[in-house]
């Protein structure tokens, strides 16, 4: 049995995979395996892993769309390795990935998870200029703490840091590497009725094993194009609003501290929304969201009482954000 198994979810983008699946290859820790559950009824995946020839790649049709974490659950069951990887097909890792990861577990057994930064790689040129970023990478890590420096951290002290974005300014599950038994004890992948913020439930659960391991360090990126998911899946925009905290919950209310960390939950969730809603409103480029479909969303998701104090914030942010954005300045 390999020592880490990577599970990859994917749906009729073969180009992009063959991307994904090459920097796998690339890696520098080779006792891996891969299992690629594809989600299309025509298995348009297959060719483009058979050209690569790497027995350690598996490949699995689905027969017909089961949907993206339903995918990511029968890459799971599939999977042998003592430890997972859950990577996206459109988020290609860096050769040193699991060197890096492996070299954690060495020097500080135990843990749940062991985790890297990552960086934004922007093709979209629309993408970015909604970000606000540049084309090409962008970094995420900490620039409070030097590159390359290790912290430990209990599954609270995680949870408190990582929901007020302080490890990094953004997360990606595919440079996380998870024990095994600990997903399959917890359901697998978090099915809420969304994807959306489905890799935070996932990271939060994984640092529920005494905590996790994190190298300020990028070891992957997530990369922003024309056929990101989440441009239009605007009526799931309220179902996450309400599962998602609940589903953490159902989970995490268990721990000492849960009230204060709740709240920290609510307050990202609430933010997280006014973000992504501002920038499907902005977003111009190929693959834009349908605005009828996203009125009604962000109505029935500014009815929702947590949310409700953020109206303001989003109005300001969605049609003045140069004064939004003052003002959040001089907050700081």
């Amino acid at each position: 049995m390999p020592l880490v198994s990577f599970c990859v979810s994917t749906y009729k983008r073969g180009n992009i995979l063959t991307e994904t699946l090459i920097s796998i290859q690339r890696q520098t820790f080779g006792d891996f395996e891969v299992i690629i559950s594809d989600n299309d009824p025509e298995s348009s995946g297959k060719p483009f892993v058979d050209v690569l020839n790497d027995s350690r790649f598996i490949y699995s049709p689905n027969g017909k769309d089961l949907g993206m974490k339903a995918s990511f659950n029968k890459s799971l069951t599939l999977s042998t390795g003592k430890y997972i990887v859950m990577i996206a097909d459109d988020d290609p890792v860096y050769p040193d990935m699991l060197e890096t990861l492996v070299k954690l577990l060495e020097d500080y057994p135990g843990y749940g998870m062991y985790m890297g930064g990552c960086d934004w790689l922007a093709k979209d040129k629309e993408a970015a200029k909604t970000n606000k970023i540049k084309i090409g990478t962008n970094s995420c890590l900490s620039d409070d703490y030097d590159y390359n420096t290790i912290r430990t951290f209990t599954t609270e002290e995680f949870l408190n840091n990582f929901y007020t974005l302080k490890i990094f300014r953004h997360f990606l599950w595919s440079t996380c590497m998870v024990k095994r038994d600990l997903l399959i004890k917890n359901g697998g992948i978090p099915d809420y009725g969304s994807p959306f913020l489905g890799d935070y439930a996932y990271m939060s659960i994984a640092a529920t094993e005494k905590g996790c391991v994190i190298i300020n360090k990028s070891l992957g990126c997530q990369t922003l194009h024309r056929e990101n998911f989440g441009r239009n899946q605007n009526e799931q925009l309220p179902i996450v609003a309400v599962n998602f905290p609940k589903y953490l919950e159902e989970k995490l209310s268990y721990l000492e501290n849960w009230p204060s960390i709740k709240k920290l939950i609510y307050h990202f969730t609430a933010h997280w929304l006014v973000d992504h809603i501002t920038f499907l409103y902005h977003y111009k480029g190929e693959g834009a969201t349908n605005l009828a479909s996203l009125d009604e969303a962000q109505k029935q998701v500014f009815a929702i009482d947590y949310i409700k104090p953020l109206k303001l914030k989003f109005f300001l942010k969605n049609n003045f954000r140069p004064f939004h954005d003052l003002i959040v300045s001089i907050k700081k």
